[in-house]
């Protein structure tokens, strides 16, 4: 009679473990959205950016640069870029090595040159530094030949948060950016994403933080340019999570373990 018993709660165990370890592969198979026919009230919440989309967008935006081999570089943004502090700078003076290198701006926004001492180039562009070194060389050099070209841009950067490829620090090469660049960058949106509610943050020294929706979907899969707001140092983009992704995450680390405990039940019931 006890065995009966034992057997009756081992197969309920079995049956409610089965049933979680199919939730799990559902939860596994939600992650990717690639299995999941969302519901029409799950569409009408989230609608989602396929991948043929994304590999479209990927095709039409990304480009390589002959010169540099770098992807999606806006090149008149580069030329209206203000230099700033942990920016690095090449200085090249033709015939003239001794005076030519690399050169970090400290925090002061200054080079440490040699022979003319400290130069303050912050807020200058290339070209208007490249002024500024000629004529301090023109004390020691006739006539100086002088190339100035950034090398390391360091001082603006934006955060891309939340449902990216690759969320943290995108590195501005100008003074804005706009959100579609910062999402080039930032490894575009994920599956996941809840484009529609997107928000573009701007930080305040009083400490009231301004709020701007910005919706992502409108912009990369519809063109409406509109939506492509342009963001200043110090500005966070936000792709939050979709009302499933939330679900599925919070069921995940819950479901995972009554697997393994699923598994480990049928060990033991073996030879009953």
């Amino acid at each position: 009679m006890k065995i009966l018993i034992n057997s009756i709660k081992n197969v309920r165990v079995l049956v409610l473990a089965g049933m979680f370890v199919a939730l799990s592969t559902h939860v596994t198979n939600a992650q990717n959205f690639s299995n999941l026919k969302p519901t029409e009230d799950q569409a009408a919440l989230d609608e989602q950016i396929t991948q043929q989309e994304i590999e479209r967008i990927l095709a039409n935006e990304i480009y390589s640069s002959p010169n540099t081999g770098e992807v999606g570089i806006d090149f008149s943004a580069m030329s209206n870029y203000t230099l700033g502090t942990n920016d690095v700078i090449e200085i090249a003076v033709l015939r003239h090595p001794e005076v030519s290198g690399q050169y970090v701006l400290n925090s002061e926004g200054k080079i440490q040159y040699d022979f003319v001492g400290d130069v303050s180039l912050s807020g200058l562009t290339k070209s208007k530094s490249k002024e500024i070194i000629a004529e301090k060389l023109s004390s020691y050099i006739i006539s100086p030949e002088v190339t100035v070209k950034i090398v390391g841009y360091n001082s603006k950067v934006v955060y891309v948060i939340g449902e990216v490829g690759r969320p943290g620090k995108v590195f501005m090469r100008g003074d804005t950016i706009t959100v579609k660049e910062a999402l080039m960058q930032a490894g575009l949106p994920l599956l996941s994403a809840k484009m529609k509610k997107s928000s573009v943050v701007t930080p305040s020294d009083s400490g009231k933080m301004e709020v701007k929706p910005v919706n992502v979907h409108k912009l990369l899969v519809k063109g409406d340019l509109r939506e492509n707001l342009v963001m200043k140092p110090g500005d966070t983009l936000y792709l939050p999570p979709t009302v499933m992704t939330k679900v599925m995450r919070t069921i995940s680390p819950v479901a995972a373990p009554i697997g393994t405990a699923a598994g480990t039940g049928r060990t033991l019931t073996t030879g009953f």
